[in-house]
């Protein structure tokens, strides 16, 4: 099978800055506790989504300096050569594919833990930290910025060094110090650094003017730029200080990485239970007339016809995902194929974020049990192995999402016969009765999704 004509638009190459991205998928950066420090999965994790068809893959949150060190939480990290090196293994397999690497720098101040460096962090004006308990920090003086500046250049050239596409200078949900400087509620300072816009936007702009100088044409630099916090008056808001930072970095960027939320992440990864997909429209939709460059942005996207539409409207120039990327790494090659009843579609439960966010726990997906495990267990998402024993007969006991699942695997990997037994009248156990509360219809994909391969498979026989 083919594509649709009508997806075409999601193929077609764009260019940034001096890299070419092959399609309008970009895989976002996002947390997986893999980081460095598990740089062979980090780097199969990375690439199975350019082997699925993602044309950019990034990493997630990249500490810039030991002063950002976010212990127990595992980031990626750019401190040294060894660093160098673990993640240089990360872009030899994401350019296998044929897709772009980016890396995501970062430095979170007053934001990070610093338990393994015990460090004070450096901040701009002398706030406690909001989100980290008892953290608190110093106010940055003129050697200080000085300091960070170069910081971000030695990662930046560390990044290309390391075979980098992309430089992504985050600063993102309140997080990273850059956008910390560009919120009244954190920066108190009466230097050139504080008060009005400019002034506030002032290390963000020369920071990324340093970068250019420093890596030259040899990569794209993107921003990831938080248009709004979606926090009233402690925030910034995508009308204001949105727009005017967009029109004062413009020609310093050449991809617009555009999220909304803060550090909680409710609102940039919201759960499927409350928010549909493309639900940060309304916030892209403010700021993007002021952006002259391409424009990525995230929001849960699953429909292949939503997407082309996105595109078609000029709301965004390239769809990234997240989540959707980890249920089905390769959701870019089905709709290239024509197979869109084989997507494994985000049902946006969060477990992913929520992992992390409350235990630094590796990478987990509900719709997707090989991810994290493509590296350790050689686990991969559509390719299944001939078992040793599959002249053998199966009984699955229990047609809920486990036992669905069981049965598929079992089928793909060659088994004989697979009975696979429900006591009740139809498969899905407790997801037959959840999707109906309110507000979870869309976890009905486990089911359904697994229904649908069931069906292809000759050999698993359903008793109920």
């Amino acid at each position: 099978m083919s594509r649709d004509p009508k997806y075409d638009v999601l193929f077609e190459p764009l260019q940034i800055g001096p890299k070419t991205l092959p399609n309008r998928f970009y895989k976002a950066p996002h947390c997986t506790a893999l980081g460095v420090e598990r740089p062979g999965e980090q780097a199969y994790f990375r690439a199975m989504a350019a082997e699925g068809g993602w044309g950019a893959v990034n990493t997630e949150y990249c500490s810039i300096h030991p002063e950002s060190d976010d212990t127990p939480y595992v980031s990626a990290r750019l401190w040294d050569e060894g660093d160098v090196r673990n993640l240089a293994l990360m872009c030899e397999r994401v350019h296998e594919h044929g897709a772009l690497a980016g890396a995501q720098l970062w430095y979170g101040s007053k934001h990070t833990l610093n338990y393994e460096s015990r460090v004070p962090p450096r901040g701009v004006s002398q706030v406690p930290s909001d989100y980290v308990p008892y953290q608190s920090c110093a106010t940055m003086s003129k050697r200080d910025i000085r300091e960070l500046q170069n910081f971000y250049v030695a990662a930046a050239k560390r990044a290309r060094s390391a075979g980098f596409d992309i430089v992504n200078v985050y600063g993102g949900h309140t997080h990273p110090i850059l956008h910390q400087f560009l919120e009244p509620f954190y920066n108190r300072r009466t230097d050139e650094y504080g008060g009005t816009l400019e002034n506030r936007a002032r290390l963000w702009l020369e920071t990324l003017e340093l970068i250019r100088e420093a890596i030259g044409d040899d990569c794209a630099i993107s921003c990831r730029f938080g248009i709004d916090t979606l926090r009233g008056g402690k925030g910034i808001r995508a009308e204001e200080d949105g727009i005017g930072f967009v029109q004062l970095a413009d020609h310093l960027v050449d991809l617009w990485d555009f999220v909304i939320g803060n550090l909680e992440w409710g609102e940039d990864a919201g759960p499927s239970r409350f928010l549909e997909q493309n639900f940060q429209r309304p916030w892209v939709e403010i700021v993007r007339p002021y952006a002259t460059k391409p424009v990525v942005g995230v929001g849960r996207f699953t429909s292949p016809d939503v997407m082309a539409q996105v595109i078609r409207s000029g709301q965004l120039d390239v769809i990234g995902a997240a989540r959707p990327s980890i249920a089905d790494p390769f959701l870019p090659k089905k709709i290239e194929q024509g197979r869109l009843d084989d997507i494994r579609e985000c049902i946006g439960c969060n477990v992913c974020v929520s992992r992390w966010a409350v235990g630094a726990a590796r990478i987990a997906c509900t719709q997707n049990a090989t991810a994290g495990e493509e590296y350790r267990r050689t686990w991969h998402p559509e390719h299944f192995t001939r078992a040793e024993n599959a002249d053998a007969d199966v009984l699955v006991v229990g047609g809920g999402p486990a036992g669905m699942e069981c049965a598929v695997v079992l089928g793909k990997r060659g088994f004989r016969r697979i009975h696979l037994v429900e006591a009740a009248s139809d498969l899905g156990g407790a997801m037959r009765w959840i999707p109906r509360l309110p507000g979870l219809g869309e976890w009905g994909r486990v089911i359904d999704y697994r229904r649908v391969e069931l069906g292809k498979l000759r050999s698993v026989e359903v008793v109920s």
